[in-house]
């Protein structure tokens, strides 16, 4: 899923070398040419460090060497984790699908034991289930760099010195960790992510692939099929991310949505007072909440040396759907009486470092910056950044002005390149669900106009369910047969 950040990252011998045409990296075509060998495929469970699938016979793990700029396709060399379930039913076998789950900043090398086991799991007896960690994160080559806490802000700050003192520290950590390789993380883009999956599809010997993408996958996805719509067999993205990243736009939309779900959880928190007393009524309850959030702006409860749960903390839990309702009413009644909720309390920092001789778990947050920085317009500059906050809190009074995509901006250090999407002609499929607020239904019908498909709308508020649906007979029959679904689908009830 698109991981959200609003709440609070020797080694194994290349496996594959991939001969690149040397043509600029604006064409699509020729990108990435044919492995010079095929990848050597070793069990994942004795050659990923801490491989985290418990009891996996079946998942073989490889390296891919790639180019780290494909404009200058001879110059240096980044590795790539990938990994492969093989087709059970080889008879029946019709190719390769490619997963990706989700992201930025996390990986997605375990996605075809995972999605093995769900509701699109039917696919690996005539798929082989191909997994990839992105450039950046997991497995793959990457750096490590922590954001620093912008520490406590003076006695009576104002709401905007403290914005601006957390713009601030972000300006200064992002400054810090693109420092650390400059050249590295200019090229962690979903466009170089996209020429990845080519790489990896001609290492496999595959003439097409086909791809399954959720939440930030589906930017991979619609930005590879832009690139390479005739190496696409068959595409199917789910919770679909906007055809540009205008990041004041995707704050604004991601609130709009996160509003109507707080006046449904100011309703249901209403039915529950005997368990959470904030009120009888949605009025009551408003009240209640709003009072705590301005007690908690005036006086932050602090928890450690890095979290502030602030008057932001709280807008962050009320936008949640119906599936987080009970935790963030459970959250929000725990600090209301002082208290310090699980959600906030620290966990040992997960180490993050390279190659399968280590582990790959948690968030790369250097990784998670620049897919958005990179690529993403906005954000850079505090004073629009601030205005556009305040404009959505008056329009959206429960979960405006959080400053989510945009706040991760400050001080980068290179101007945008935004993907450019186009229409294609391999089969595409999209689904969106109406309620969600982690990527807008909006969004899936704003990328079906820019690059065409079809459109399944899902009757939920879940974000990235459909491999948990009934309706997942429809990805399958997709597949198999290239049918896709207008209309409806019923959802997570």
């Amino acid at each position: 899923m698109l991981s959200t950040r609003h709440l609070s990252r020797a080694t194994l011998t290349l496996a594959a070398t991939v001969c690149l045409t040397g043509l600029p990296a604006g064409q699509a075509h020729g990108t990435a040419g044919a492995a010079t060998e095929p990848p050597a495929w070793k069990r994942c469970a004795t050659t990923a460090k801490d491989w985290p699938v418990a009891n996996d016979a079946g998942t073989e793990c490889a390296m891919l060497t790639v180019p780290m700029d494909y404009a200058n396709p001879q110059g240096r060399t980044i590795k790539i984790a990938v990994s492969r379930l093989k087709a059970t039913d080889l008879g029946r076998r019709r190719g390769v699908l490619v997963i990706s789950p989700g992201g930025p900043g996390i990986s997605n090398i375990t996605a075809p034991a995972s999605y093995a086991t769900n509701g699109l799991g039917t696919l690996a007896t005539d798929h082989d289930l191909i997994g990839f960690d992105p450039r950046g994160v997991g497995y793959s080559d990457k750096i490590r760099c922590e954001e620093g806490s912008p520490g406590e802000p003076p006695p009576g700050a104002s709401a905007k010195a403290k914005a601006k003192a957390a713009f601030d520290q972000m300006a200064a950590s992002n400054k810090r960790c693109t420092a650390m390789d400059p050249d590295f993380v200019r090229q962690l883009t979903t466009t170089n992510i996209a020429r990845d999956v080519d790489a990896i599809r001609a290492a496999l010997g595959a003439p097409k692939i086909s791809f399954y993408g959720v939440s930030y996958g589906t930017a991979v996805g619609l930005t590879y099929r832009s690139m390479f719509d005739d190496r696409v067999d068959r595409m199917w993205v789910d919770s679909v991310m906007p055809p540009i990243m205008n990041l004041a736009a995707m704050d604004a939309d991601t609130d709009a949505v996160g509003e109507k779900s707080f006046e449904r959880f100011l309703t249901w928190l209403a039915g529950h007072d005997s368990e959470y007393h904030f009120g009888t009524t949605a009025a009551a309850v408003r009240t209640t909440i709003f009072a705590l959030r301005d007690r908690l702006d005036r006086k932050p409860l602090v928890v450690g040396k890095e979290t502030r749960l602030d008057g932001g903390w709280v807008r962050g839990l009320l936008g949640v759907n119906a599936g987080g309702w009970t935790a963030s009413a459970r959250d929000l009644a725990t600090v209301r009486e002082s208290g310090i909720p699980r959600s906030a309390r620290p966990d040992p920092a997960a180490a993050q470092v390279f190659g399968f001789d280590d582990a790959p778990l948690g968030m790369n947050t250097t990784q998670y910056n620049a897919i958005f920085c990179n690529e993403g317009t906005g954000g850079r500059d505090f004073e629009q950044v601030w205005a556009d906050a305040q404009d959505r809190r008056q329009r959206f009074p429960g979960t405006g002005g959080r400053i989510e995509f945009s706040g991760w901006c400050a001080g980068w250090p290179w101007p945008a390149r935004p993907w450019q999407p186009v229409k294609g002609s391999s089969p595409l499929q999209l689904s969106g669900h109406v309620g969600e607020s982690i990527t807008p239904y909006s969004w899936a019908v704003d990328a079906g106009n820019a690059v065409g498909g079809t459109l399944l709308t899902i009757q939920d508020d879940a974000h990235g369910s459909l491999s948990r649906l009934p309706c997942a007979a429809k990805a399958i029959d997709f597949f198999r047969t290239g049918r896709t679904s207008e209309g409806t689908c019923p959802g997570v009830q």
